[in-house]
């Protein structure tokens, strides 16, 4: 029988890795993996963002978000809805790749209004029944996201995010103007939190594609 080299495995693993995420993009713990730059996730037409994590939890586009250069242009009337329930995990991490200069937005909401992460106005964040998120830009710890939207992309994480008592993950969905203005690209979700090398890989597979 024929043995499989380490060149052979190497060659294998890769191509998972594409398949799922992109080059080198982590997939230890992924959840959920949209990406509006990959066919495979958007073909260019119709109302699904397709997962590529292989757990199938696929996305309605609401509101006939504007699509081009691998990204959605959203409004205060679009975003992404489904029901599933993505993680239980109590120590999770999203990812999110996008540019917006709108200085009030939500990111995610749970089955009520109640329930929301990454909520900002001003100088701040905001979460409830989210647990006690730290939130990142491109790899850096920060409080105050204001001189972040400047209307580049910016690889966006929040960590330690309790999902246990989510049943459902929308984006930019909660309702008026805390829906974004702004351009979205990729939405990862994690079960666990990443370490800081593993969000520096994930910064450097995605930063000459986002000019980062």
């Amino acid at each position: 029988r024929r043995s499989i080299t380490k060149l052979q495995r190497n060659k294998i693993k890769i191509c998972i890795m594409a398949t799922i995420g992109g080059p080198n993009i982590i997939t230890d713990g992924l959840a959920l993996s949209l990406d509006a730059g990959s066919a495979r996730s958007y073909p260019g037409s119709g109302t699904t963002w397709y997962d590529l994590s292989g757990n199938n939890f696929d996305y309605n586009i609401i509101g006939s978000p504007s699509h081009s250069d691998g990204a959605f242009t959203l409004t205060e009337t679009t975003g992404f809805q489904a029901s599933h329930n993505i993680t239980n995990s109590t120590t999770a991490t999203v990812v999110v790749f996008y540019k917006t200069t709108d200085g009030q937005e939500l990111w995610a909401t749970g089955q009520s209004n109640s329930r929301y992460l990454a909520a900002s106005y001003g100088n701040n964040y905001y979460s409830s029944n989210a647990g006690s998120p730290s939130y990142y830009v491109d790899t850096t710890s920060i409080t105050n996201p204001s001189s972040y939207r400047n209307g580049n992309y910016h690889m966006w994480e929040a960590k330690n995010v309790n999902l246990s008592t989510w049943t459902r993950m929308w984006f930019w969905q909660y309702g008026g103007s805390w829906n974004m203005n702004g351009t979205v690209a990729k939405i990862m979700v994690y079960d666990r939190t990443l370490t800081s090398a593993e969000s520096q890989q994930n910064f450097n597979s995605q930063r000459t594609r986002f000019g980062l």
